[in-house]
């Protein structure tokens, strides 16, 4: 033992030998972290919002390996008086590569590990107050969830999905219903994607920190709204005024809603529903994006589909199912505010 180390074990000693071996085991870590071969003295704590380096993270890193659900990986370890929290960005200068801590584990009270995931891509949305805001993002392939719209039967999923984890901020809030460029084009990105779906709760650890996770559909690029040299779905000049916001209607009582779509679906072959809102004050069309609504499906039996946007594709391939019908329905707050029966049928 050095005569540091003595020093301290003399000046800490705990109240119990439980307290005296949890305090040696800090201490001796503190002294030998950096002598470790797994001791990375690149690795910096990153502030997303200055965008600059912090200060030195002071950890060791170890098994890096890869996995489908959050591509590259790392395991760490630091000291108990240095914790990692989930949802902290950190950057590796040796290879300038950006990881968000993923989970972080009080270990006996003598030091913390975890897991950290790396950073593949930039991602930037605007803020309603026109700020444009950018974080670091773990992105990957979400066909292992649901694209965060409802129904009781088979979701048919698409490969054009994306799971989204970026660290915790009152930012990242505003991001849900957002289209945005997910496209590693540096120039004229066209790929496009509406966050369909967000959780604040599921990597939420309380005091050791939390995770914005989303999911993004993809949907279409348009050329009028979206800025591809700032990589901004739907921007907004700041400096431009702002027109007046219409008063937002009730959507339960200010609001009609028109399923249009065949009343008959003949098996073996799909049929394709869309909804359109009406305000019912003025009589004008209201943007189904300003509508939280689902699709909801009434049946005893299976019925394929398929969510894209305001519209629903079915398809029953049971012939059994012959002369039987279904209710499609759209939900508003848990009020079904369309209904459309529609029967099935198959070709003679």
């Amino acid at each position: 033992m050095s005569l540091q180390l003595m020093k301290e074990r003399i000046k800490h000693s705990g109240s119990s030998s439980r307290e005296e071996m949890i305090i040696d085991g800090q201490n001796l870590l503190k002294e030998e972290l950096e002598h470790d071969s797994s001791y990375s003295p690149t690795m910096y704590f990153w502030n997303p919002v200055l965008e600059c380096d912090d200060r030195p993270a002071r950890v060791r890193i170890y098994n890096r390996k890869y996995s489908s659900l959050n591509g590259n990986y790392q395991q760490f370890l630091t000291t108990y008086d240095n914790p990692l929290k989930i949802g902290e960005y950190l950057h590796d200068t040796k290879d300038d590569t950006y990881w968000l801590v993923y989970n972080s584990f009080n270990v006996n009270d003598i030091h913390y590990e975890g897991k950290m995931i790396q950073c593949n891509y930039l991602l930037k949305w605007q803020l309603s107050n026109g700020e444009i805001i950018q974080r670091f993002a773990n992105i990957v392939s979400a066909s292992k969830y649901d694209v965060g719209e409802s129904g009781n039967s088979t979701l048919v999923l698409s490969s054009n999905n994306y799971t989204v984890l970026i660290g915790y901020c009152e930012e990242g809030f505003e991001l849900e219903s957002k289209r945005v460029f997910i496209d590693m084009k540096p120039t004229n990105p066209k790929k496009v994607f509406k966050i369909t779906r967000s959780d604040d709760v599921l990597y939420n650890s309380g005091n050791i920190g939390s995770l914005l996770s989303f999911i993004a559909d993809k949907t279409e690029f348009n050329p009028d709204k979206d800025n591809q040299e700032l990589r901004i779905c739907d921007y907004i000049n700041p400096s431009s005024p702002l027109p007046p916001t219409p008063p937002t209607p009730n959507e339960t009582t200010d609001l009609s809603a028109v399923i249009s779509g065949d009343s008959e679906l003949q098996i073996g072959f799909s049929n394709t529903y869309a909804v359109s809102f009406t305000d019912k004050k003025t009589g004008s069309s209201v943007d189904w994006n300003m509508v939280d609504f689902i699709w909801n499906i009434v049946s005893d039996f299976d019925i394929e589909q398929s969510v894209t946007e305001n519209g629903i594709e079915l398809f029953i391939e049971n012939e059994d199912l012959t002369d039987e019908y279904f209710k499609l329905q759209v939900i508003v707050n848990e009020v079904v505010l369309s209904e459309k029966i529609i029967s099935i049928s198959r070709i003679v």
